[in-house]
């Protein structure tokens, strides 16, 4: 082999080293660029689990935060629809739709023929080339959906539904950061369930269930300010003899007793009055929307005939009671609700010392 042919050996055989190096380089640049690319991927949903995390503790108060989740979900994924179902309090094979971007024929159309099967609370997608909902009118074509459950404390909750226009669209990464906003709205949920509980408490008398004096009075000076021309009744109620039916019976049946009437009245009220427990025995009620006196006055007759034919049970001992009425007027008797207040309060005491069992109205 002469010097030539030794020279053009050699290069051939580093031409193809470098070349088997090239290809490896490349491969390893490949790999590490994919490798790259999921981190980013796993970085920015990260990202997002925690901005969504900081967001929902933010928002615990609002009353529309599971839209807002939802929401979110649409503009983090880019997704066409997207839509949260839970179970129906009480009821373990119902679903609510709590929020969704879908109309509600759409809502109806998932719940039918997606959700109605699906009661085992398990991640599920489903993928079709022709469009999934390509009977029902209106709706544009969906090829690919995913459903994630909603937990509570290890306790089935709900469904997130999210769906796309393009098939097999839904990857693992899809499926892991919508569990983990699942996830988030179970807490949001818990966290919302105590938080409206712990406001319950601060504004209901816990023996009665009724609202306390304290809010009572915070509730009705704020509509005399938003509304000073709208007529209201006041209507301060005692329960006649209370004391004696308590040193008679006991505590046990004078807490029965104050149930069972508390209930009684909460019950003939409407949907713009309220009521709450004034003091010891005594609850006062606020009648809204006032213009008939007279019916105002038969109103309350009934109600206390209703209390008096009314039978208390607690064990052995069957009871009744009555009670003494007496209302009052806005504006008629005062500017404010305590003039208001006031001169129900001596209304009511006519009603008492004129026989009990009585109803009593300054307009009467």
């Amino acid at each position: 082999m002469n010097d030539y042919e030794r020279l053009l050996s050699d290069y051939q055989k580093l031409k193809d080293e470098f070349e088997v190096y090239q290809d490896f380089a490349e491969s390893i640049i490949q790999r590490l660029s994919e490798s790259l690319t999921k981190s980013e991927k796993k970085l920015d949903s990260i990202t997002n689990i925690v901005e969504v995390s900081k967001y929902i503790n933010s928002n615990l108060r609002e009353d529309n935060l599971i839209s807002m989740i939802n929401d979110m979900i649409i503009g983090i994924l880019g997704v066409k629809y997207s839509s949260i179902y839970l179970l129906k309090e009480d009821c373990t094979d119902e679903f609510i739709i709590k929020a969704t971007n879908s109309i509600n024929s759409d809502s109806d159309v998932l719940k039918e023929h997606i959700l109605s099967s699906r009661l085992d609370g398990k991640v599920f997608v489903i993928n079709d080339n022709d469009p999934l909902f390509k009977n029902f009118s209106g709706r544009e074509d969906i090829h690919s959906i995913i459903g994630v459950p909603i937990y509570l404390r290890e306790e089935f909750k709900g469904y997130i539904i999210v769906e796309h226009s393009l098939c097999d669209f839904f990857s693992q990464e899809h499926s892991s950061f919508i569990s983990s906003i699942a996830n988030q709205i179970g807490i949001a949920l818990e966290n919302n369930f105590l938080y409206n509980r712990i406001k319950e408490s601060s504004i209901r008398d816990p023996l009665l269930g009724i609202f306390n004096r304290r809010y009572f009075f915070e509730l009705i000076e704020s509509k005399v300010k938003e509304a000073p021309e709208n007529n209201f009744a006041i209507v301060m109620i005692d329960i006649d003899k209370f004391k004696k039916v308590n040193d008679t019976f006991g505590h046990q049946f004078g807490d029965k007793t104050l149930i069972e009437v508390s209930k009684i009245i909460a019950q003939s009220v409407g949907e713009n009055d309220y009521v709450a427990r004034y003091g010891g025995e005594e609850i006062v009620i606020y009648l809204g929307e006032v213009n008939n006196p007279v019916g105002v006055f038969e109103k309350i007759d009934k109600l206390r005939s209703d209390i008096s034919e009314t039978i208390i049970e607690l064990d052995d001992i069957q009871h009744s009671v009555t009670a003494s009425f007496g209302i009052s007027f806005y504006p008629k008797d005062g500017g404010n609700v305590q003039d208001v207040l006031s001169v129900a309060d001596l209304m009511l005491y006519d009603a008492k010392h004129t026989g009990r069992n009585r109803v009593v109205s300054s307009w009467i």
